[in-house]
């Protein structure tokens, strides 16, 4: 048990070397290397159980319940495969902390995207209307964030403060509000923001300007009969957050969902769902309406998970979900 504490205290301390030295240094390397080493990094973390998550709590989960996770999502897959998931779930994140380092290094260009289906997605928008993007923890959803602002969007975002924990590592606390400033800088105006009172009031204003909001979604929802969305959502109906939800149907704002997917050094693919209006009701309960509205976005990042279900780094969050039925679809 000793052993076990005094392993856990020096992989908790070597994030210093991580985030204050080593993204430093991969930063400058030519992108194939930097990101030979990403994965080998990710590698070493599934090994080691070195998310930053579990290594601020102390002890190993976020490996094992994410198994469990693509288990159930996966009911014919086999233990390697399983296992092989799970090691790309790190190094999907040690790629992400990557590209956060390159931006920040001033290296932002080295992100590739082809812009042609953002400027699709644009022209189809109604003209003042707000937009409220759905997103997934899966990829890098910054280098998809990156792209509506090379298009000239004033885009913001809602972030969780929960990385800024005070168990959290100093130097990965510092990381990320560096990571933070230096996307806020390419984004024409947009800001980071956690959930508030305040800052809804502020995103509310922003919408109803014809501006973009854009949110992760694929988190269950409180533990409360009044909070969250039911929806369709691997293999299940599950209660999902819905506060972004809640405010497009609030402001009129049409809604999509998008992803970018990673092909190789430096080179992303975005892709998007249909946009869905939330002005025109629908003659339904605001629960189904909800629903109705929010179902289309979650098919669309579903597909995504059941597609490269080892990029989907939230995984181990899959069991706090509040879960009503099983659905007929398996995989």
């Amino acid at each position: 048990m000793s052993w076990l504490k005094t392993q856990a205290r020096f992989l908790h301390a070597l994030q210093g070397w991580d985030y204050g030295i080593f993204f430093a240094l991969l930063a400058r390397l030519p992108l194939p290397l930097a990101y030979a080493l990403s994965d080998l990094r990710g590698f070493l973390n599934a090994r080691f159980s070195r998310d930053w998550a579990e290594l601020a709590l102390g002890f190993p989960y976020v490996a094992e319940r994410s198994a469990r996770a693509y288990q159930d999502i996966h009911r014919q897959a086999d233990e390697k495969t399983v296992r092989a998931w799970v090691v790309e779930r790190y190094q999907t994140v040690a790629r992400e902390e990557l590209d956060g380092a390159l931006v920040m290094a001033g290296r932002m260009d080295a992100l590739k995207v082809d812009l042609r289906p953002v400027r699709a997605l644009l022209a189809e928008r109604e003209p003042g209307r707000g937009l409220v993007v759905a997103l997934s923890h899966h990829d890098s959803f910054f280098v998809a964030m990156l792209a509506l602002a090379r298009c000239g969007v004033t885009a913001h975002l809602m972030i969780s403060d929960v990385v800024f924990d005070e168990r959290v590592h100093p130097k990965l606390r510092a990381f990320t509000r560096a990571k933070y400033d230096a996307y806020i800088r390419a984004m024409n105006g947009g800001q980071f923001l956690s959930a508030s009172a305040q800052t809804r009031s502020f995103f509310r204003d922003e919408l109803l300007a014809g501006r973009v909001l854009m949110v992760v979604t694929d988190t269950p929802a409180e533990k409360r009969s009044d909070k969250g969305t039911w929806v369709q959502w691997l293999g299940k109906r599950r209660k999902m957050a819905d506060g972004a939800l809640r405010l497009a149907i609030e402001t009129g704002s049409e809604m999509v969902a998008m992803r970018s997917r990673h092909e190789a050094p430096g080179r992303q693919v975005w892709s998007c769902s249909s946009l869905v209006g939330t002005s025109e009701p629908l003659g339904l309960s605001a629960a189904a309406e909800r629903e109705a509205i929010y179902a289309p976005l979650a098919h669309f990042l579903e597909r995504a998970i059941y597609t490269d279900t080892g990029r989907w780094s939230a995984a181990h969050l899959l069991g706090e979900f509040e879960c009503d039925e099983v659905a007929t679809d398996a995989h």
